[in-house]
């Protein structure tokens, strides 16, 4: 069992760098070095591979580690994994909460303010009197390295389903979604919009997303006709999930719950973020839509009522920024 504790253990524990990096003081008087948190080296992006192999590595050998497990005990441990899983939709729900976007400036108390020290065992966390200061990309990187120990955790929760599954101890279920995904994979249901509003929304929606991708926007709306792949959103994972939210509160969206609704956005959705591909796990989507996070900073629509009692939708322009792609 060494390597499942050992796997365990690094998932829950985060290796933060104090790097310095040479910045402008708010009177943009002349640069200096300044220390600042960075956790890239525990993403799956820059270069950062070595993190990704390594959880793969122990994730592989902790599934060997279950194979001589009776069922009693891996119903155990089963339940002590949805603890760790807990922990990680808190996370979710405190980032969103403190999250402004991309770009935004954040307090040197960051760390502290998203509980991320009662939530897992970090590593040289200097003291809350510090200077050390949290950058926009240091928020966006945490989040990242959350997306990817996720993954690995529901690899071994599939795992331990399959042992339990063989002996007739399970039925038969569709595996839970993992974080990257290969492809789309199936929900329950799936969101209908009320009539005409389908229509709307891919009116709105289509600037952010490329031409081969917006021609695959309105079928997948409209007659949840899944895309050959992920439809890519230019803009923050965020705003995408605020559009979502805002249509499902308002009764344009129905025939699912907002579970539903989370696993078919993962399931069809992507973002991209410094030009990198990101990926939108239910967990991430369920701390904006399924909880009580502060709005979105920069939503890209508007529901409103008018005097008739119906709803429409209108966008959100944003001329600092173009996300138009032809």
């Amino acid at each position: 069992m060494k390597h499942l504790k050992k796997f365990l253990t690094r998932l829950q524990t985060l290796e933060l760098c104090v790097i310095q990096r040479n910045v402008y003081g708010q009177s943009l008087g002349p640069a200096k070095d300044v220390p600042i948190y960075d956790i890239s080296h525990e993403t799956k992006y820059y270069d950062a591979f070595t993190f990704e192999s390594e959880l793969r590595l122990l994730s592989e050998m902790a599934c060997l580690d279950l194979i001589p497990l009776q069922s009693g005990r891996l119903r155990i441990l089963v339940d002590q994994i949805q603890g760790v899983e807990q922990r990680f939709k808190q996370f979710w729900i405190n980032y969103h909460r403190h999250y402004d976007g991309y770009g935004a400036s954040y307090s040197n108390h960051y760390i502290l303010q998203i509980g991320l020290d009662k939530l897992f065992l970090v590593r040289q966390l200097m003291p809350d009197n510090s200077s050390i200061l949290v950058e926009e990309k240091f928020v966006e990187d945490l989040g990242e390295s959350v997306k990817l120990r996720e993954s690995f955790l529901q690899k071994l929760t599939k795992c331990i389903q399959d042992l339990l599954r063989d002996e007739g101890k399970l039925p038969s279920v569709a595996p839970a979604s993992s974080y990257p995904q290969p492809e789309p994979s199936p929900v329950k249901s799936y969101p209908q919009f009320v009539e005409g509003m389908a229509e709307d929304f891919a009116q709105i929606l289509k600037g952010y997303f490329d031409k081969s991708d917006r021609e695959q926007l309105l079928p997948l709306l409209s007659e949840n006709q899944s895309p050959a792949a992920l439809l890519v959103f230019h803009g923050n994972g965020n705003q995408l999930a605020d559009a979502f939210k805002q249509l499902y509160e308002a009764n344009l969206i129905v025939g699912c719950l907002k579970s539903d609704l989370e696993e078919w956005i993962s399931s069809h959705f992507a973002y991209v973020l410094r030009k990198q591909q990101r990926m939108l796990p239910p967990n991430y989507l369920a701390a904006i839509i399924s909880s009580n996070a502060k709005p979105c900073q920069s939503p890209i629509l508007d529901v409103r009522k008018q005097p008739d009692g119906t709803y429409s939708i209108v966008p959100v322009l944003r001329t600092q920024k173009n996300y138009n792609y032809q």
